[in-house]
């Protein structure tokens, strides 16, 4: 065994969450579509600016009492005008309501399953997991699913990265119950101590972490407080200033 940093917590094993962390809503065909919508007004967001709207809505939803505890399901279309009109708020565009809500009929039509709309990375996600593999990690991944996680990883290129996947489509069971989470565990070989999960709704997969026994970091590129205080990271990258690895690569 190698000690790395004695700063940094030992784990052998990074568990992720899926939307949020490894995929995310296909933001340049959400831009496409505001553009469309809002051509008049001629203030329509990027990339960028939509990524940090999308984790502005994950923080409303986060401290949203009345959403299932189980995270939303992006199933019909009252959740989905929901979320879209947050988020293009959250982006600054006028006529937020009116656009979210032609914008979610749009996603409604295009991407009929809720797993449809994340079959997409952002830039730099698989060259991110590489660099976590190479430091000697191993890598599952646990989502709150419809049993498309692996049609998901396949169609961005890492599905190869992985050693665990679990999918409550498939396991029939959901974050924030432990069970998913401690099946990747069990898959990886590593015990929950040495398990690191990486999310992005800390009621969900937070508490889902905490109840495994599992070290938590929540992906929040915008560090917006939680009542928990968890570590939160801005992206996977900063596993490693965090994190070393008990077995040296």
């Amino acid at each position: 065994m190698q000690v790395c940093s004695k700063a940094k917590r030992l784990i052998a094993a990074v568990i992720l969450d899926a939307g949020g962390v490894i995929l995310h809503p296909n933001l340049d065909w959400i831009a496409a579509q505001t553009s469309d919508l809002a051509e008049d007004d001629g203030r329509t967001p990027g990339r960028d600016d939509l990524l940090r709207a999308y984790y502005c809505t994950i923080y409303d939803l986060d401290m949203d009492g009345e959403m299932d505890r189980r995270g939303p399901a992006f199933t019909g279309l009252e959740i989905r005008v929901w979320f879209f009109t947050r988020m293009l708020a959250h982006a600054g565009l006028p006529c937020a309501r009116e656009l979210g809500a032609e914008l979610a009929q749009r996603a409604l039509e295009r991407f009929p399953r809720e797993s449809d709309i994340y079959h997409w990375a952002m830039p730099g996600t698989r060259e991110r997991l590489v660099r976590l593999r190479a430091a000697g990690f191993l890598l599952g991944a646990a989502s709150n699913n419809d049993d498309a996680l692996e049609a998901q990883l396949t169609r961005v290129g890492v599905r190869h990265l992985f050693g665990a996947l679990k999918d409550s489509g498939r396991e029939g069971v959901a974050k924030p119950d432990p069970e998913l989470l401690l099946r990747a565990a069990r898959e990886l070989s590593v015990p929950p101590a040495h398990c690191l999960y990486v999310g992005d709704v800390d009621r969900v997969d937070g508490a889902a972490a905490r109840a495994a026994g599992m070290a938590f970091a929540l992906l929040d590129p915008l560090d917006q407080p939680r009542a928990t205080s968890p570590l939160c990271i801005p992206g996977l990258d900063a596993i490693l200033a965090h994190f070393s690895c008990i077995l040296a690569p």
